[in-house]
């Protein structure tokens, strides 16, 4: 169901957005419920800019993708539903149980194609716990899927979701590369890819983290491995998935295309640089309970790291990257 907004409302929705709406991602900044408002960080102008989208307030992101936000409940609250933050246009989803724990959340097409899913995960070491309706249901459908490694013969656990043209891949700490398939009830069935785990990044170990973050650009399949040392970022490498050959495949070159990462890791954004103020083959990430971005070059192999709208009150709860679009009329 589309609640509708006034004109007026839209127009104000519109004022005191960042120069770069619509080009370039905003890292955005979530107060405490007893604060008001957002604070976006528009990268090209190097600027903050305070909007209050009551939408937002109190909410967490599931995800943004095609300019819409899919938007979770919080712990009052089981109200679930797509927003599209420059017109403030929403779509209702069915309430989301207060006690089911997310990891991950996607959304696979606009909203408005029929194909369209949203899907909520849970990560946990031998199942998977998977939540999926289409817009306009009256319930979300729930699956619960065992992944498990037959060669190490061991319970398997996912790291990484991502789109492709449509798809949903869902990627394994074992390198299972799944594409998930929905039946007409939207049953779920998880079909292995079987990609060459050779050809998959090595993880360091000796007190490393090395997430990795699937996405789309330019009709790439890409995946982006991390390797974090002692909470700070120390090195970035790019795949892209050779369907064919079923390989990943090393790349140092994104052209003029950027990659951002949140701090909740499952928000990942992937857009041109060509028309904004800001260089390509770069790669900006935030880490959790941390205010630092960093920006990785890949031409060079270096890092670079600033803090964003350093006046932010401490009360903040989340930052994510969001890429809202001015929807056609």
């Amino acid at each position: 169901m589309e609640v509708n907004t006034t004109e007026e409302e839209e127009e104000q929705s519109l004022q005191c957005w960042p120069p770069a709406v619509g080009l370039l991602p905003c890292l955005v900044f979530f107060h405490g419920s007893s604060e008001k408002g957002q604070t976006f960080y528009d990268i090209s102008e190097c600027r903050c800019h305070v909007k209050n989208i009551p939408g937002l307030q109190g909410k967490l992101i599931g995800t943004c993708s095609y300019g819409w936000l899919v938007i979770a409940g919080d712990s009052i609250s089981d109200d679930c539903f797509l927003l599209n933050p420059i017109s403030t246009k929403k779509i209702q989803l069915p309430s989301l149980a207060p006690d089911f724990t997310w990891t991950d959340c996607v959304l696979s097409s606009p909203p408005h194609r029929p194909e369209c899913v949203v899907m909520f995960l849970n990560f946990g070491y031998g199942i998977l716990n998977v939540k999926s309706c289409k817009p306009g249901d009256v319930e979300w459908t729930g699956q619960d899927l065992e992944l498990h490694d037959e060669w190490f013969d061991d319970s398997d656990c996912g790291v990484s979701v991502g789109v492709h043209n449509g798809d949903i891949y869902i990627l394994t700490c074992y390198e299972h590369l799944y594409s998930v398939k929905f039946n007409k009830s939207c049953g779920i069935t998880l079909v292995d890819l079987k990609v060459d785990d050779r050809t998959s990044p090595l993880t360091r170990k000796f007190h490393s983290y090395c997430p990795t973050y699937l996405v789309e650009t330019c009709g790439e399949f890409l995946r982006v491995h991390c390797y974090i040392l002692h909470g700070q970022l120390m090195d970035i490498s790019v795949y892209k998935l050779d369907f064919n050959e079923r390989v990943w495949i090393r790349i140092k070159n994104l052209k003029d295309q950027a990659i951002f990462i949140g701090s909740s890791g499952a928000q990942v954004l992937a857009c041109s640089t060509k028309e904004s103020r800001i260089q390509g083959n770069r790669i900006y990430l935030t880490l959790p309970e941390d205010r630092t971005l960093y920006v990785y070059d890949l031409d060079l192999c270096g890092l670079e790291v600033c803090l964003p709208c350093p006046n932010v009150k401490a009360d903040w709860i989340q930052n994510d990257w969001i890429l809202p679009l001015f929807e056609d009329k």
